[in-house]
């Protein structure tokens, strides 16, 4: 395909990245561009300037404090994948990150992309959301936080205005008693799921005490399931799997689409599976099992 000229500008600093973005009209945020290229190659997206942030110093970097991991958005899924820290902090988020895409996307891809790319079906922005980040942004005059499962509207959609950029991402470290478990069923691995479950469990002399369950590949966003976390509030691990009722119950907090990839009840029969597998591990998980 022969695509049109774009410009390049590079910015020193958020201050120039968020002007740049608000006075060149067409002007589209590169930072580890695994998602943005192959739009731009296929003509889904037509920029008249680049704006490369990739080099902006104070949007890299973790750290822990405050009872928070601190990332940086320009964080890349490598880092998160080996980062010690990560994963003795927030194992669930170190899982997540091994199974996006293949070695070369997961080196150059960035968390705060993943996010502001807003795929349904991409693995950060689920996880994410079961653990309650909390996501800063902004355009360069002004910050503001957003909670990381308000980010998107729909379909690669957030409410992020034209010239806003994400800067970091606060995810909560979850103290004891926690479990999780992360799993997803795509056709070839490294491609998008087609189902992805994230469950957490906080557990306490064998009792559920807290559930977090999300799901992604089965909406226009990744969505939280509430009736599901409700439902295991209490429970025992003998009871976990009853509680969630008949098989299809669990799949009607959902409103999948039938593509090329799989239909609606596809989708509806393996969140299922996957919801009830990701239970017993986060349980088993949370009583150090």
């Amino acid at each position: 395909m022969l695509l049109k000229a774009f410009r390049y500008a590079r910015a020193a600093d958020v201050e120039e990245a968020c002007d740049l973005l608000r006075h060149e009209e067409g002007s589209k945020v590169l930072a580890g561009g695994q998602s943005l290229l192959p739009l731009i190659n296929t003509g889904l997206v037509d920029p008249d300037l680049l704006v490369d942030i990739s080099h902006i110093a104070d949007m890299k970097g973790l750290s822990q404090r405050d009872g928070y991991l601190e990332l940086g958005a320009l964080t890349r899924h490598v880092e998160l994948a080996s980062s010690e820290d990560v994963r003795a902090s927030q194992p669930l988020l170190t899982e997540a990150a091994s199974h996006v895409g293949n070695p070369r996307v997961r080196n150059r891809g960035t968390i705060g992309g993943s996010l502001a790319h807003a795929d349904p079906a991409a693995e950060l922005p689920l996880v994410l959301t079961a653990l309650g980040a909390t996501l800063v942004a902004t355009d360069g005059r002004s910050t503001r936080e957003i909670k990381s499962d308000e980010l998107a509207l729909s379909y690669l959609s957030t409410q992020l205005a034209p010239d806003e950029i994400v800067t970091r991402v606060r995810v909560p470290v979850l103290g004891p008693g926690w479990g999780w478990s992360f799993s997803e069923m795509s056709r070839r691995t490294g491609d998008f799921a087609i189902v992805a479950v994230a469950v957490l469990i906080r557990s306490a002399d064998g009792y559920v005490l807290e559930a977090r369950v999300s799901a992604a590949g089965v909406g226009a966003r990744p969505t939280r399931l509430g009736g599901v976390e409700a439902a295991l509030s209490g429970a025992t691990r003998t009871e976990l799997q009853g509680r969630l009722g008949d098989a299809p119950a669990v799949a009607t907090e959902v409103d999948p689409v039938s593509d090329g990839v799989a239909s609606a009840g596809y989708r509806r029969h393996l969140l299922t599976v996957l919801v009830r597998r990701g239970i017993d591990q986060a349980f088993a998980r949370s009583e150090g099992q």
